[in-house]
Order: structure tokens, then sequence, then C-alpha cells
């Protein structure tokens, strides 16, 4: 066991490290992780220490720890503030539970103290309210992040699956309470305590060990990908739709990398520019500009044009021309049924034109990867118009 929580004390003080490097750079949700961290290898050095130099005390084996209560309150804090919604109240609430019980957590340890190692009478009741406590939070919480999981946006894309592994390994963590602890109200279980309190300790020990490599797995891949992210898309390949833009892209090449700098400005909020963007599209639909390109779209959203890149890349997992050309699409396919219902005549070719493409091909490439059919499949559902394709 003590080789699983020394590996565990040494995972989170790395994680936590990496995040305390960039600590200029990091946002509120990155403090919060940094909390996160910092509490479980405080829990497992603690318990290290306890294990290796009071091996046979009975203290450490019939107290229930005070930090671990904050885990999964610190996990929803995590999660809110990456959808912009946390508040400071939200971390003060997390963390409730965890200072109520480390006020009982140190009078029992000075009774101890005090008494030579004698346990308190009410250290029974100690272990029973916070046993309660943890059944309670390891269930509620990771309800709540379950719940609300798939609202986070798509450019916390590695955030999210770590969210979601966590939240499930503490929703174990709290099932495991309650069946232990309804266990120990039908039966009597005294026997075999010993053996259950310690693998029990052996599974809690090894979730955390999985939960902090994530956490550097996830912070690992954001430091590669941010320095990674440029050369990727220039590498990519374009399209001949593209083409004209792209060589405007390369040219302006020099400008372009030195936003790089302004990726680490974490302050940046994605969230708000593709907001704006949606809005631009939706209401102004400035896709129909057949002369739309990254930098026009970006200076009338008002932000550079590598985070515009970045946020649609990552919110949406487009690349510029993707992200406008479906919109465009959605405007031919509108005009189609518009049309269609109306019973005139459809040119296809021009609606495309209306909708801003260049040309034919590009149109037809999209339309089949949008749609899953060529334009004049999609008219033919319905025959009797009179279709002009071209």
């Amino acid at each position: 066991m003590n080789y699983i929580i020394i590996v565990g004390a040494t995972q989170a003080l790395l994680a936590l490290g990496i995040l305390l490097k960039n600590k200029k750079n990091n946002r509120q949700h990155d403090n919060i992780l940094s909390y996160l961290l910092a509490a479980i290898f405080l829990h497992l050095a603690i318990t290290f220490i306890l294990n290796v130099f009071w091996p046979n005390s009975k203290i450490h084996q019939q107290f229930n720890t005070f930090i671990a209560l904050a885990y999964p309150g610190l996990l929803w804090c995590y999660m809110s503030y990456l959808e912009h919604r946390g508040k400071p109240i939200d971390i003060l609430l997390a963390m409730f539970p965890s200072m109520c019980a480390l006020v009982g957590y140190f009078w029992i340890a000075a009774y101890v103290i005090n008494r030579s190692g004698e346990l308190p009478p009410f250290i029974k009741m100690y272990n029973s309210i916070s046993g309660y406590a943890y059944t309670i939070l390891y269930i509620h919480y990771p309800l709540k992040i379950l719940a609300r999981i798939e609202k986070i946006p798509m450019f916390w894309k590695l955030e999210k699956r770590m969210i979601k592994l966590a939240a499930c390994l503490f929703l174990l963590i709290g099932l495991a309470f309650l069946f232990i602890t309804s266990c120990a109200q039908l039966f009597d279980i005294s026997t075999y305590f010993s053996f259950i309190h310690l693998w029990f300790r052996v599974f809690i020990y090894s979730i955390l060990v999985i939960i902090c490599i994530s956490i550097i797995y996830v912070k690992v891949s954001s430091f590669l990908y941010i320095h990674m992210y440029q050369q990727e898309e220039l590498n990519e390949p374009n399209s001949a739709d593209n083409l004209k833009d792209s060589i405007a892209i390369i040219g302006d090449m020099p400008t372009y990398l030195s936003a790089a700098e302004n990726e680490k400005n974490t302050s940046v909020d994605y969230a708000g520019i593709l907001e704006n963007v949606e809005n631009l599209m939706t209401q102004h639909k400035v896709f129909l500009d057949p002369n739309l390109t990254l930098e026009s779209l970006a200076a009338r959203a008002g932000v550079s044009r590598h985070h515009l890149s970045e946020t649609l890349n990552q919110y949406k997992e487009k690349s510029f021309y993707q992200y406008v050309n479906e919109y465009r699409i959605m405007e031919v396919v509108s005009l189609m049924d518009k049309y269609r219902s109306r019973g005139e005549n459809i040119n296809i070719l021009s609606l495309a034109f209306q909708a801003g493409f260049h040309s034919k091909s590009s149109f037809n490439q999209y339309f089949k990867k949008v749609q899953g059919c060529t334009p004049s499949a999609y008219l033919k559902e319905k025959p009797y118009y009179n279709l002009l394709n071209t």
C-alpha cells in the first residue's frame, strides 16, 4: 500500500509542479485544480508518514481524514469555472465540509497527544458523521458533474474527459461508502473490519493515482498543443476553395506566427468569441460574402485571426472553411426547400453562388459532406418539381 501512496503523492506533486510552473498564465479553473492536487498530495504524504513512522498506531487506522471531503466539491468548482459559471462562493461551499471536519480532526489529535495515544470516546461519533458526509458528497457531486458534463464547450475536450473520469471514480468511492455503511448497519462486520478498511484504503489511493496521472496527461497535452498547433495548421492540406486565402496566410506568416504569443494569454474568452461569431453568421449572414476570409471575419468579430482559428478548431472541431461552408450549405438547403414548397424552378448553381460559394466543385464537395448526398439527389426526393440542374 505504501508503494501506491508514494506513487500517488509523487504524481500529485508532479502535476502541481506543472501547474505552478505556468502560474502567471493560469486562470481560476487552473488554480482550483492546484488546490485539488495540493490536497491530494497533503493527504497521501501524511498517510505515508504515519504508515512509515507509526505503522502499528491505531489512530490512523481508525481515523477518517478531513482532507478528502473536499475532492468532489473542488472537481465541481473546476468544471463550473470551465463553463464560466463558477463563483467564489462555490469554492467556499466545496471546502466547508472539510473545514468542519478539520476542527474535529485536530481536536481528536490533541486528545491523543495529551493522553499518550489513548483514543477519545467521541472518535466513533466523528468517524460516523464523517463517513456519512463522505457518502453524501461522493455521490451528490459526481452525479451533478455527470449531469452537466456535456455542456462543457468542446474547446475543453481533454479537460472534459478528465473530469468525467474523475467523477466516475469519485462516484465509485461514494457507492462503496454507501455499501460498507449499509452492511455495518445490517450485519456485524467487526471481524472483517481491518481487512475491509485496508483494501478500501488501497482502492481509494489507487483512484487518486489514476486521477493525478489523468491531470498530468491533460496539462502536458495542452502544453504540447500550444507549441505544435501552428505547425500542424500550416501543414494541413488546402482545398481548391481556400487556396487563395492560404496564400494570403503564408504571405503574412510572420504576423500570424507572432500571434502564438497570444496563445499563452489564458484570459482570452474563447466562449465569448464563438458566441460573437455565431451571431455574425446567424443574424447577419456574413457567410453570404464570397470574399469572406478568416482575417475579415476576425476583424468583424473584433479578435485576432489566430484566436478565431483556435476557437473554431477547438470549440467546433472545424477549420475556418469547414465552418463557413457548412453555413452556406444550410442556406442553400433552406432556399431549395423554400422554392420546392412553392413549386418554383430551382437552379442549383445559382443558389450556390448566392450562398457565397466560389465554384461548383467546392459546393458539391461540401454539400455531399454535410447532407450525405448530392444536390440533385436531395431534390429528386420530390421529382415533380422543375429541376434546372447544372
